[in-house]
């Protein structure tokens, strides 16, 4: 018998969890969310012993919409017994695999995740989505699709990916096969960086050959966690942001960049001071060539087919480095294309001139279907909602979102709290009064 559920999430990693943690207390949502995975993984590829996550332990799946969850990070941290000593760590990061224990936590705890169900088609009757899994068949109103991003390629590596190319979101994988070997990490952002200093760590016989490390970026830049700069990732701000034209959102893109993209100032500093003693200090050196200012612009095989040649070209004199390598790290980024599983629905869908799906202020997109039926994406809305989007940062308020739109009702009421004033609008309604004598969290709210 086909089942008939309000809300079906494809996906189950950090933005569609964060949809289930919230909905668990809604007592009339009917609700499943489906992985193709076996288990919960979260980029299994970057799990470096090292990597931790550029946001505070308070962005987690539910905490700033509703703290008196019981999936919140401090309550995974009391229930594991770990609270104490987590506190003794002077520090609001987390490691990443921490992270990915606390995400298949709160999974184990939520019946509605199922995990090793592939969905492979997603068509529409005409009064509901029916998703094909390998599970079985079902019959949603609603979508949550929460795939996450792919691994952006450049077109012109795409024909060499193998086990000496590869994107860094599979480093993990080929870290037995590098001692001794030349290594070209093309990227200048924070997952280029860690691969850099995972690298720069090895010593003896599992040290590397030769690094280099290229960039298409002006050098080598922090992450500006700035507390005025980090209102970008408020509420207020996305709302806002939404509002602006599209030429508009795209030159703040690039001006805010470094806000989302830039290098964890920590992790510049460890590799800095690795660069320096293995330069100075340490007896077994490796040879070390940071390219800043570059751009991978051919990558072929080297002389008697051994090996690669990368061509970077300086983007300010035109100048070109050849530099040989055995293993070439394309930390070259992710992007969102369209799920194979919509490619029958794909046509209804409105997309955007880079073939985004046109989005609305509630996460939904533009669909040739019912209003009543609404297709929400997940980590799909940075043209539309601004840096914050692919970031776990408002992961529980977009959830919120989601949720209080399928319901018709405020579940989550979304309280404005940003310091500045981003429109004459929201001078108005900053700074709500702090006692309204409600509790906006009281659990009778949900029901």
């Amino acid at each position: 018998m086909l089942e008939h559920l309000d809300l079906v999430g494809i996906g189950a990693g950090p933005s569609n969890l964060s949809v289930a943690a919230l909905s668990a207390p809604v007592g009339r949502l009917r609700c499943k969310f489906l992985d193709r995975q076996p288990t919960q993984r979260w980029y299994p590829g970057l799990m470096l012993s090292a990597a931790v996550l550029q946001v505070s332990h308070l962005k987690d799946l539910v905490t700033l919409v509703d703290p008196t969850s019981r999936y919140t990070f401090l309550n995974f941290l009391a229930r594991t017994g770990r609270l104490h000593r987590f506190a003794s760590l002077h520090t609001p990061l987390i490691a990443r695999r921490e992270y990915e224990s606390y995400l298949r936590w709160v999974s184990d705890q939520l019946d509605e995740v199922q995990f090793g169900c592939a969905v492979e088609e997603v068509t529409f009757d005409g009064q509901a989505f029916r998703v094909e899994s390998t599970r079985g068949t079902y019959a949603a109103q609603h979508l949550s699709i929460g795939v996450g991003p792919r691994p952006y390629v450049p077109e012109l590596a795409t024909g060499t990916l193998g086990e000496d190319v590869f994107h860094s979101s599979d480093f993990g994988y080929h870290t037995d096969s590098l001692a001794g070997r030349d290594v070209v990490v093309v990227g200048g952002g924070q997952s280029g960086a860690e691969v850099v200093e995972h690298l720069l760590q090895r010593s003896g016989r599992d040290a590397v050959g030769s690094l280099t490390w290229a960039s298409r970026r002006i050098g080598f830049q922090p992450l500006d966690e700035s507390p005025f700069t980090n209102e970008w990732f408020h509420p207020d701000y996305v709302r806002y942001f939404h509002g602006l034209s599209q030429s508009r959102r795209s030159q703040l893109l690039d001006a805010q960049q470094l806000a989302s993209d830039g290098i964890s100032k920590g992790l510049l500093e460890s590799i800095y001071r690795r660069l320096y003693h293995n330069d100075f200090v340490d007896s077994d050196r490796i040879r070390t060539t940071l390219l800043p200012g570059r751009e991978l612009t051919g990558l072929c095989r080297g002389p008697g087919g051994k090996g690669w040649r990368t061509t970077l070209t300086h983007i300010d004199t035109g100048e070109i480095d050849s530099v040989g390598a055995d293993i070439v790290v394309l930390a070259t980024g992710y992007h969102f294309p369209l799920p194979e599983f919509l490619h029958t629905l794909g046509g209804r869908i409105a997309r955007t001139n880079c073939g985004l799906p046109q989005l609305a202020a509630d996460y939904s997109v533009s669909w040739a279907g019912p209003a009543g039926n609404k297709m929400f994406f997940l980590n799909a809305g940075k043209l539309s909602h601004g840096i914050a989007d692919p970031n776990l940062s408002l992961a529980s308020w977009r959830a919120a979102t989601v949720l209080n739109t399928i319901t018709e009702t405020p579940l989550y009421p979304d309280l404005r709290s940003s310091t500045c004033s981003w429109d004459v609008a929201d001078r108005a309604a900053t700074h709500p009064p702090v006692d309204s004598g409600v509790d906006l969290l009281t659990e009778s709210s949900r029901q």
